[in-house]
Protein backbone atom coordinates (compact mmCIF):
# COMPACT_ATOMS: atom_id res chain seq x y z
CA UNK A 1 0.00 0.00 0.00
CA UNK A 2 2.84 2.38 0.82
CA UNK A 3 4.43 1.69 -2.57
CA UNK A 4 1.11 2.31 -4.37
CA UNK A 5 0.62 5.63 -2.57
CA UNK A 6 4.15 6.65 -3.46
CA UNK A 7 3.59 5.75 -7.12
CA UNK A 8 0.35 7.76 -7.24
CA UNK A 9 2.19 10.75 -5.78
CA UNK A 10 4.97 10.31 -8.31
CA UNK A 11 2.60 10.45 -11.28
CA UNK A 12 0.62 13.38 -9.75
CA UNK A 13 -2.71 11.54 -9.90
CA UNK A 14 -4.81 14.68 -9.10
CA UNK A 15 -3.37 16.35 -12.21
CA UNK A 16 -4.14 13.25 -14.27
CA UNK A 17 -7.73 13.40 -13.04
CA UNK A 18 -7.82 17.04 -14.19
CA UNK A 19 -6.70 15.98 -17.66
CA UNK A 20 -9.23 13.14 -17.91
CA UNK A 21 -12.04 15.37 -16.60
CA UNK A 22 -11.17 18.13 -19.08
CA UNK A 23 -11.26 15.78 -22.03
CA UNK A 24 -14.43 14.01 -20.83
CA UNK A 25 -16.36 17.27 -20.36
CA UNK A 26 -15.15 18.67 -23.68
CA UNK A 27 -16.11 15.54 -25.57
CA UNK A 28 -19.49 14.83 -23.95
CA UNK A 29 -20.66 18.29 -22.88
CA UNK A 30 -19.47 20.25 -25.91
CA UNK A 31 -18.29 18.33 -28.98
CA UNK A 32 -20.78 15.44 -29.05
CA UNK A 33 -23.89 17.58 -28.29
CA UNK A 34 -22.90 20.15 -30.95
CA UNK A 35 -22.23 17.47 -33.58
CA UNK A 36 -25.37 15.49 -32.82
CA UNK A 37 -27.52 18.65 -32.89
CA UNK A 38 -26.54 18.92 -36.56
CA UNK A 39 -27.05 15.23 -37.26
CA UNK A 40 -23.30 14.51 -37.42
CA UNK A 41 -21.89 11.35 -35.84
CA UNK A 42 -18.72 11.97 -33.75
CA UNK A 43 -15.53 10.35 -35.01
CA UNK A 44 -14.66 9.13 -31.51
CA UNK A 45 -16.80 6.29 -30.23
CA UNK A 46 -17.15 5.74 -26.48
CA UNK A 47 -14.28 3.24 -26.59
CA UNK A 48 -12.22 5.44 -28.89
CA UNK A 49 -12.55 8.43 -26.57
CA UNK A 50 -11.47 6.52 -23.47
CA UNK A 51 -8.50 5.07 -25.34
CA UNK A 52 -7.46 8.59 -26.40
CA UNK A 53 -7.93 9.82 -22.83
CA UNK A 54 -5.82 6.92 -21.50
CA UNK A 55 -3.13 7.72 -24.06
CA UNK A 56 -2.99 11.35 -22.90
CA UNK A 57 -2.95 10.39 -19.22
CA UNK A 58 -0.20 7.77 -19.69
CA UNK A 59 2.07 10.23 -21.48
CA UNK A 60 1.43 12.91 -18.86
CA UNK A 61 2.20 10.41 -16.07
CA UNK A 62 5.45 9.47 -17.81
CA UNK A 63 6.28 13.17 -18.02
CA UNK A 64 5.81 13.67 -14.28
CA UNK A 65 8.06 10.69 -13.56
CA UNK A 66 10.90 11.85 -15.78
CA UNK A 67 10.57 15.38 -14.38
CA UNK A 68 11.08 14.11 -10.82
CA UNK A 69 13.94 11.89 -12.03
CA UNK A 70 15.93 14.91 -13.22
CA UNK A 71 14.75 17.16 -10.37
CA UNK A 72 16.05 15.17 -7.42
CA UNK A 73 18.69 17.75 -6.47
CA UNK A 74 16.14 20.58 -6.65
CA UNK A 75 13.48 18.68 -4.69
CA UNK A 76 15.95 17.90 -1.89
CA UNK A 77 16.03 21.65 -1.22
CA UNK A 78 12.53 22.80 -2.18
CA UNK A 79 10.32 19.94 -0.95
CA UNK A 80 12.27 17.16 0.80
CA UNK A 81 9.16 16.03 2.71
CA UNK A 82 7.33 15.32 -0.57
CA UNK A 83 10.08 13.33 -2.27
CA UNK A 84 9.31 9.81 -3.48
CA UNK A 85 12.27 8.93 -5.68
CA UNK A 86 15.24 7.38 -3.87
CA UNK A 87 13.18 7.25 -0.68
CA UNK A 88 10.44 4.78 -1.66
CA UNK A 89 10.80 4.18 -5.40
CA UNK A 90 14.23 3.66 -6.92
CA UNK A 91 15.44 5.62 -9.92
CA UNK A 92 15.71 2.40 -11.93
CA UNK A 93 12.04 1.55 -11.39
CA UNK A 94 11.06 5.14 -12.12
CA UNK A 95 12.80 5.02 -15.49
CA UNK A 96 11.19 1.64 -16.23
CA UNK A 97 7.72 3.01 -15.52
CA UNK A 98 8.48 6.10 -17.59
CA UNK A 99 9.33 3.90 -20.57
CA UNK A 100 6.31 1.62 -20.12
CA UNK A 101 3.83 4.49 -19.81
CA UNK A 102 5.32 6.35 -22.78
CA UNK A 103 5.21 3.30 -25.04
CA UNK A 104 1.64 2.53 -23.95
CA UNK A 105 0.51 6.13 -24.50
CA UNK A 106 2.06 6.46 -27.95
CA UNK A 107 0.85 3.02 -29.07
CA UNK A 108 -2.73 3.68 -27.96
CA UNK A 109 -2.63 7.06 -29.69
CA UNK A 110 -1.75 5.39 -33.00
CA UNK A 111 -4.49 2.79 -32.48
CA UNK A 112 -7.14 5.49 -32.06
CA UNK A 113 -5.75 7.53 -34.97
CA UNK A 114 -5.84 4.46 -37.21
CA UNK A 115 -9.43 3.65 -36.20
CA UNK A 116 -10.65 7.07 -37.35
CA UNK A 117 -8.58 6.93 -40.55
CA UNK A 118 -6.11 9.67 -39.57
CA UNK A 119 -2.98 7.73 -38.61
CA UNK A 120 -0.79 10.85 -38.70
CA UNK A 121 -2.55 12.09 -35.57
CA UNK A 122 -0.65 9.43 -33.63
CA UNK A 123 2.45 11.58 -34.00
CA UNK A 124 0.76 14.15 -31.73
CA UNK A 125 1.43 11.79 -28.82
CA UNK A 126 5.01 11.26 -29.99
CA UNK A 127 5.53 15.03 -30.03
CA UNK A 128 4.11 15.38 -26.52
CA UNK A 129 6.35 12.62 -25.21
CA UNK A 130 9.45 14.22 -26.74
CA UNK A 131 8.57 17.68 -25.46
CA UNK A 132 8.13 16.34 -21.93
CA UNK A 133 11.52 14.61 -22.12
CA UNK A 134 13.33 17.72 -23.35
CA UNK A 135 11.44 19.87 -20.85
CA UNK A 136 12.77 17.75 -17.98
CA UNK A 137 16.31 17.53 -19.31
CA UNK A 138 16.79 21.02 -20.70
CA UNK A 139 13.89 23.37 -21.37
CA UNK A 140 12.82 23.88 -17.76
CA UNK A 141 16.26 25.26 -16.92
CA UNK A 142 15.99 27.94 -19.60
CA UNK A 143 14.27 31.30 -19.42
CA UNK A 144 10.57 31.12 -20.36
CA UNK A 145 10.83 28.22 -22.83
CA UNK A 146 10.07 25.56 -20.21
CA UNK A 147 7.04 27.48 -18.97
CA UNK A 148 5.74 27.92 -22.51
CA UNK A 149 6.26 24.24 -23.40
CA UNK A 150 4.26 23.00 -20.39
CA UNK A 151 1.52 25.55 -21.03
CA UNK A 152 1.34 24.55 -24.71
CA UNK A 153 1.00 20.91 -23.69
CA UNK A 154 -1.80 21.87 -21.30
CA UNK A 155 -3.60 23.61 -24.14
CA UNK A 156 -2.91 20.67 -26.43
CA UNK A 157 -4.70 18.34 -24.00
CA UNK A 158 -7.80 20.35 -24.90
CA UNK A 159 -7.08 20.73 -28.62
CA UNK A 160 -6.42 17.02 -29.14
CA UNK A 161 -10.13 16.26 -28.74
CA UNK A 162 -10.87 18.56 -31.65
CA UNK A 163 -8.04 17.08 -33.70
CA UNK A 164 -9.51 13.60 -33.38
CA UNK A 165 -12.95 14.86 -34.50
CA UNK A 166 -11.89 15.11 -38.13
CA UNK A 167 -15.22 16.39 -39.47
CA UNK A 168 -14.46 19.77 -37.88
CA UNK A 169 -11.52 20.45 -40.20
CA UNK A 170 -11.43 17.75 -42.91
CA UNK A 171 -12.20 20.34 -45.61
CA UNK A 172 -12.28 24.10 -45.98
CA UNK A 173 -16.06 23.93 -46.24
CA UNK A 174 -16.20 22.08 -42.91
CA UNK A 175 -14.03 24.72 -41.23
CA UNK A 176 -16.14 27.68 -42.37
CA UNK A 177 -19.47 25.94 -41.81
CA UNK A 178 -21.55 27.10 -38.79
CA UNK A 179 -20.81 23.74 -37.09
CA UNK A 180 -17.06 23.95 -37.71
CA UNK A 181 -16.79 27.59 -36.65
CA UNK A 182 -18.77 26.99 -33.47
CA UNK A 183 -16.64 24.06 -32.35
CA UNK A 184 -13.38 25.76 -33.31
CA UNK A 185 -14.39 28.84 -31.30
CA UNK A 186 -15.37 26.82 -28.22
CA UNK A 187 -12.41 24.45 -28.26
CA UNK A 188 -10.02 27.28 -29.11
CA UNK A 189 -11.32 29.41 -26.23
CA UNK A 190 -10.81 26.64 -23.68
CA UNK A 191 -7.37 25.84 -25.11
CA UNK A 192 -6.29 29.49 -24.83
CA UNK A 193 -7.66 29.66 -21.26
CA UNK A 194 -5.77 26.47 -20.36
CA UNK A 195 -2.56 27.83 -21.90
CA UNK A 196 -2.69 31.24 -20.18
CA UNK A 197 -3.73 30.05 -16.73
CA UNK A 198 -1.15 27.23 -16.88
CA UNK A 199 1.56 29.75 -17.79
CA UNK A 200 0.61 31.82 -14.74
CA UNK A 201 0.88 28.77 -12.52
CA UNK A 202 4.25 27.76 -13.98
CA UNK A 203 5.72 31.19 -13.31
CA UNK A 204 4.28 31.27 -9.78
CA UNK A 205 5.81 27.83 -9.13
CA UNK A 206 9.16 29.21 -10.32
CA UNK A 207 8.79 32.03 -7.78
CA UNK A 208 8.03 29.45 -5.10
CA UNK A 209 11.03 27.24 -6.02
CA UNK A 210 13.64 29.96 -6.58
CA UNK A 211 16.09 28.79 -3.91
CA UNK A 212 16.41 25.20 -5.11
CA UNK A 213 16.32 26.22 -8.79
CA UNK A 214 19.15 28.71 -8.28
CA UNK A 215 21.37 26.14 -6.55
CA UNK A 216 20.79 23.68 -9.42
CA UNK A 217 21.74 26.27 -12.05
CA UNK A 218 18.26 26.79 -13.48
CA UNK A 219 17.71 30.03 -15.40
CA UNK A 220 14.02 30.57 -14.64
CA UNK A 221 12.23 33.89 -15.12
CA UNK A 222 12.48 35.13 -11.49
CA UNK A 223 16.17 34.15 -11.32
CA UNK A 224 17.19 35.79 -14.62
CA UNK A 225 14.70 38.66 -14.95
CA UNK A 226 14.03 39.18 -11.26
CA UNK A 227 11.03 38.68 -9.01
CA UNK A 228 9.39 41.98 -9.96
CA UNK A 229 9.55 41.18 -13.68
CA UNK A 230 8.15 37.70 -13.10
CA UNK A 231 5.27 39.12 -11.08
CA UNK A 232 4.57 41.78 -13.71
CA UNK A 233 4.33 39.08 -16.36
CA UNK A 234 1.83 37.22 -14.18
CA UNK A 235 -0.15 40.43 -13.68
CA UNK A 236 -0.43 40.84 -17.43
CA UNK A 237 -1.48 37.22 -17.93
CA UNK A 238 -4.09 37.42 -15.17
CA UNK A 239 -5.50 40.63 -16.65
CA UNK A 240 -5.56 38.93 -20.04
CA UNK A 241 -7.47 36.05 -18.47
CA UNK A 242 -9.98 38.53 -17.06
CA UNK A 243 -10.39 39.91 -20.57
CA UNK A 244 -11.06 36.43 -21.98
CA UNK A 245 -13.66 35.78 -19.29
CA UNK A 246 -15.41 39.09 -20.01
CA UNK A 247 -15.57 38.23 -23.72
CA UNK A 248 -17.03 34.82 -22.82
CA UNK A 249 -19.60 36.50 -20.56
CA UNK A 250 -20.66 38.86 -23.34
CA UNK A 251 -21.07 35.92 -25.69
CA UNK A 252 -23.17 33.82 -23.29
CA UNK A 253 -25.23 36.90 -22.39
CA UNK A 254 -26.24 37.28 -26.05
CA UNK A 255 -27.43 33.66 -25.93
CA UNK A 256 -29.45 34.31 -22.79
CA UNK A 257 -27.35 31.95 -20.66
CA UNK A 258 -27.63 34.01 -17.47
CA UNK A 259 -26.71 31.13 -15.16
CA UNK A 260 -23.53 30.52 -17.15
CA UNK A 261 -22.71 34.22 -16.99
CA UNK A 262 -23.20 34.25 -13.21
CA UNK A 263 -21.05 31.12 -12.83
CA UNK A 264 -18.19 32.64 -14.82
CA UNK A 265 -18.32 35.79 -12.71
CA UNK A 266 -18.45 34.07 -9.31
CA UNK A 267 -16.33 30.96 -9.89
CA UNK A 268 -13.74 32.11 -12.43
CA UNK A 269 -13.54 35.89 -12.75
CA UNK A 270 -13.57 36.75 -9.03
CA UNK A 271 -10.97 34.06 -8.13
CA UNK A 272 -8.70 35.37 -10.90
CA UNK A 273 -9.01 38.88 -9.45
CA UNK A 274 -8.26 37.48 -5.99
CA UNK A 275 -5.16 35.70 -7.30
CA UNK A 276 -4.02 39.02 -8.76
CA UNK A 277 -4.40 40.74 -5.38
CA UNK A 278 -2.64 37.92 -3.53
CA UNK A 279 0.26 38.02 -5.98
CA UNK A 280 0.80 41.73 -5.38
CA UNK A 281 1.33 41.02 -1.66
CA UNK A 282 3.25 37.73 -2.04
CA UNK A 283 6.86 37.56 -0.82
CA UNK A 284 7.49 34.08 0.59
CA UNK A 285 7.40 30.54 -0.85
CA UNK A 286 4.30 29.89 1.27
CA UNK A 287 2.56 32.88 -0.34
CA UNK A 288 3.39 31.65 -3.84
CA UNK A 289 2.29 28.12 -2.96
CA UNK A 290 -1.09 29.48 -1.85
CA UNK A 291 -1.46 31.34 -5.15
CA UNK A 292 -0.41 28.25 -7.14
CA UNK A 293 -3.13 26.24 -5.40
CA UNK A 294 -5.70 28.94 -6.12
CA UNK A 295 -4.73 29.05 -9.80
CA UNK A 296 -5.15 25.27 -9.95
CA UNK A 297 -8.68 25.66 -8.54
CA UNK A 298 -9.39 28.33 -11.17
CA UNK A 299 -8.38 25.82 -13.83
CA UNK A 300 -10.90 23.39 -12.34
CA UNK A 301 -13.76 25.89 -12.18
CA UNK A 302 -13.00 26.94 -15.74
CA UNK A 303 -13.16 23.32 -16.87
CA UNK A 304 -16.44 22.71 -15.04
CA UNK A 305 -18.08 25.54 -17.00
CA UNK A 306 -18.34 23.06 -19.89
CA UNK A 307 -21.34 21.56 -18.09
CA UNK A 308 -23.43 24.51 -19.28
CA UNK A 309 -23.02 23.51 -22.92
CA UNK A 310 -24.54 20.12 -22.17
CA UNK A 311 -27.70 21.58 -20.69
CA UNK A 312 -28.07 24.82 -22.63
CA UNK A 313 -27.18 23.91 -26.20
Amino acid sequence: MKLLKAFLRLIRYPNLIYIALTQFLLQYCVVTPVLESQGVIPSLTWTGFWLLCASTVFIAAAGYIINDYFDINIDIINKPHKMVLDKIISRRWAMAWHTILNLAGVSIGFVVATRIGQIYLGFTQVLCSLLLWFYSTSFKRQVLIGNVVISLLTGLAVLVIGLYEKQIYESFAAIISPLGRRLIQIIGSYAVFAFVISLVREIVKDLEDMIGDAKDGCRTIPIVWGVKAAKRLCYGLLLGTEGLIILAQVRVATLGWLWAMAYLFLMVQLPVAYAYLLLRKANTPADYHRISTLVKLIMLTGILSMFFFKFLL
